[in-house]
């Protein structure tokens, strides 16, 4: 049995999630998400070029075949299925700046095999192969274990690519995929100069390699991507070589719903500390009696989990589960590598280091490093979209606001609002609980936004939370022609990234990226220096005729009315004590009531009735 802790204890724990989780699934939109790389690079892992038994660059004509399976459309125009090419076709070269993949195909030289299935828009599809045209003669490696490398380039998104071998010219083919979901997510792009290493062996099984071996690339996509290669080789393979594939870190999954922190505000004494868990593989030539994970922390922390044995070619998990409780304030590095008995010959594929951070008034599930922007999902284009990740609370804790990520902005969404929201679980949904001010975009370059708390269960302005709590924490815009774009960082854990779409229904982000928004206790979004504003009253509420604004002694306050579009109904300079406001021409629907005094706004919401 595989002996996977965090992935399969994680969804254990998750559990509880799942019963509270909406059953629609939303994924994202094609072009309206970007995140970069996350999986592991496989850069210099290569042995010295004498022990390369074939290579392929692509230069020589006929070298290499195009064969279509049944699910290729067409194979002319736009959908040309495998083209060799020497340089970046234009719609990946013009889309570059927007989804950040690698400004060049920098491990190729000459010509590179290359399909393009964006190109080809919605109504095309791929199932196509690239096959070397002639048997490859490989009898003289006998039974050694072999690697086949190539440098590759690509963008994924749902699309499969595999690599496959056959011994016997191309009647039976042994299938290796490449890329899967659990190493590239969707929306991830190569790093540059990456080369991909495939343990091929698997393809003689208990036999020797013959005179008869041929090689292909299959990718399988309907309006996906892209992929390049290029400098295809056959190598012999390291005797130990154990590689991560991919790392995960969680709170104690004993005690919690197992999620992933990066930034701790000291308010939360009690959290219990990140455990570490990785996917690796035996991709070197021996069987490994002993692969393990040792995770060594900032403070002294240094933690090796149980071994296990993993043959050739194999994958499993290891984990190490004493938890890394971070002390004093300040950002902490973890490192985490495979052990094995012997030395590995690789180890560049099989460390990675991650970051956290103890601060005094933030507290967040993603890691700070934007990787890419969310505007919408794919049902929802144009809609208003709300949506964030669930936390746990583990001390009583006073809140003032939120900070949020905006990411580089279209120049259309100047104007657009934006706030936040939080929602409490009380055992079987997940209840309003409080709101942020509404700020609009003013620019288009990327910043970190901190809103005030201003309506909900409020006690002195600031949303007091209880240990124990479970909440979800919600990046807010209404939608329109050019949407707002929040933050996405570190790939997370499905069933975390929860939403509204908007007509108000549930949804979970499939694939996730952890949403940058974040709780802050910062005492400068304290509202208590301006209760003459703040402790505005508006009456009746259901409104009919007329809407009633009772200030607290505020001079020369302006009130504005807004539809939940943002736009600006009414504008009225009160005389300090109240107003009366006729609602003569407004329909019936949910608008905001705006207080202003000097440069301090405040907002409640009021429902007119007609």
């Amino acid at each position: 049995m595989k002996k996977i802790y965090l992935s399969l204890a994680l969804f254990a724990s998750l559990s509880a999630v799942a019963q509270k989780m909406p059953a629609k699934k939303e994924s994202f939109s094609h072009d309206r998400t970007f995140v970069t790389k996350a999986k592991i690079s496989n850069q210099d892992v290569l042995k010295a070029e004498g022990d390369t038994l074939w290579m392929s660059g692509f230069e020589t004509a006929g070298e290499w075949v195009q064969t279509l399976g049944s699910g290729q459309s067409t194979n002319t125009g736009s959908n040309p299925g495998w083209e060799l090419l020497t340089a970046l076709p234009s719609n990946v070269t013009a889309q570059q700046a927007s989804y950040q993949w690698p400004a060049t195909f920098s491990g190729a030289t000459g010509n590179f095999a290359f399909i393009n299935s964006d190109a080809a828009g919605a109504s095309g599809t791929q199932d196509a192969y690239f096959e070397t045209a002639a048997d490859i003669d490989l009898s003289a490696a006998g039974s050694a274990a072999l690697y086949l490398t190539f440098s590759e380039y690509y963008r994924n998104f749902l699309e499969s690519t595999y690599v496959e071998v056959s011994i016997d010219g191309g009647t039976n083919w042994t299938i290796f995929e490449v890329n899967p979901e659990s190493e590239v997510p969707v929306n991830t792009n190569a790093v540059p100069g990456e080369v991909e290493v495939v343990n091929i062996t698997s393809a003689i099984g208990s036999g020797t390699w013959t005179n008869q071996v041929r090689v292909r690339f299959h990718y399988v996509g309907a309006y996906d991507w892209f992929w390049g290669v290029d400098d295809v080789k056959i190598v012999e393979a390291w005797d130990n070589d154990v590689k991560i594939n991919n790392w995960y870190a969680a709170t104690d999954v004993a005690t919690t719903q197992g999620l992933d922190y990066y930034t701790i505000d000291n308010s939360q004494t009690s959290f219990p500390g990140l455990t570490f868990g990785a996917i690796v593989n035996n991709n070197g030539a021996q069987n490994q009696a002993s692969v393990a994970l040792r995770a060594t922390a900032t403070g002294g922390y240094d933690q090796t989990g149980t071994s296990i044995s993993l043959n050739a070619s194999a994958s499993d998990s290891v984990a190490v589960t004493s938890p890394y409780i971070p002390t004093g304030v300040g950002v902490k590095t973890i490192n985490l590598a495979t052990v094995i008995a012997g030395t590995d010959s690789a180890p560049a594929n099989n460390t990675v280091s991650l970051g956290m951070e103890l601060t005094t008034q933030e507290y967040s599930r993603d890691n700070g490093v934007s990787t890419g922007s969310i505007s919408n999902t794919t049902n929802n284009t144009g809609n208003p979209l709300k949506i964030g990740n669930i936390m746990d609370i583990f001390n009583d804790w006073s809140t003032t606001g939120a900070v949020v990520r905006l990411n580089t902005q279209a120049a259309g969404t100047a104007g657009a609002e934006y706030w936040v929201e939080a929602f409490k679980f009380d055992g079987t949904d997940y209840i309003y609980s409080a709101e942020t001010e509404r700020k609009t975009i003013s620019g288009t370059a990327a910043s970190w936004q901190k809103l005030k708390w201003v309506d909900g269960d409020l006690v002195d302005g600031k949303l007091n939370f209880t240990a124990g709590d479970d909440i979800l924490l919600l990046a807010c815009h209404n939608g329109g022609t050019s949407e707002v774009r929040f933050g996405m960082a570190q790939n997370t854990y499905e069933g975390s990234v929860l939403g509204f779409t908007g007509d108000g229904t549930a949804f979970r982000l499939s694939s996730p990226g952890a949403i940058m928004v974040r709780l802050t206790d910062d005492p400068t979004l304290s509202v208590n220096e301006m209760n003459e504003v703040s402790n505005f009253s508006v009456s009746p509420n259901p409104a009919s005729e007329v809407i009633n604004v009772k200030l607290n002694n505020a001079d020369n306050a302006v009130i504005t009315i807004s539809d939940l579009t943002g736009k600006v109904i009414s504008t009225t300079t009160s005389n300090g004590i109240s107003s009366s406001i006729s609602t003569s021409g407004l329909n019936s629907g949910v608008y905001m009531v705006n207080v202003t005094v000097g440069n301090t706004t405040s907002t409640q919401k009021v429902v007119i009735k007609k």
